[in-house]
């Protein structure tokens, strides 16, 4: 199962982002099984909130639908408990790491991403959870 990070979806759905076609080459080679969570929801209805756009709720749940993802249930109890375990070796921002733990706790063995700081840190979190970061041109 591969995570889509929440970088992806954005770039996706938004023609004018400046990672649009990359986004589309790399959703459009990932296996079929799809997964997000819960986070990556919360996250999308902030930006669009910020962004002021109408019905942000509705439209996070487009943006994880036209990816063809399954938002996962996962105890959040559970990743929170998890994440300060691999803090220091990874290195991560909090809710990158926070995104990390929770694909590895739903049991993805893929990590779709743009984010710099987790394409640098790949073999880490490669080492630590045993997912694989995958980056336009590397699938």
């Amino acid at each position: 199962m591969t995570y889509i990070d929440t970088n992806v979806i954005i770039s996706f759905v938004d023609e004018k982002d400046p990672n649009h076609e990359k986004a589309l080459r790399l959703v459009n080679k990932l296996p079929k099984d799809r997964a997000t969570s819960m986070l990556t929801l919360v996250e999308l209805v902030s930006v669009y909130s910020r962004a002021g756009l109408e019905k942000p709720l509705a439209l996070a749940l487009y943006s994880i639908d036209v990816i063809k993802a399954r938002i996962i249930d996962t105890d959040f109890n559970t990743v929170l408990r998890k994440a300060p375990t691999y803090a220091h070796q990874l290195g991560l921002r909090a809710l990158d790491l926070l995104h990390i733990v929770t694909a590895s706790t739903i049991g993805c063995k893929k990590f779709a991403t743009f984010d710099s700081e987790i394409i640098r840190k790949s073999r880490a979190v490669a080492n630590a959870l045993g997912i694989e970061v995958v980056v336009e041109g590397m699938t």
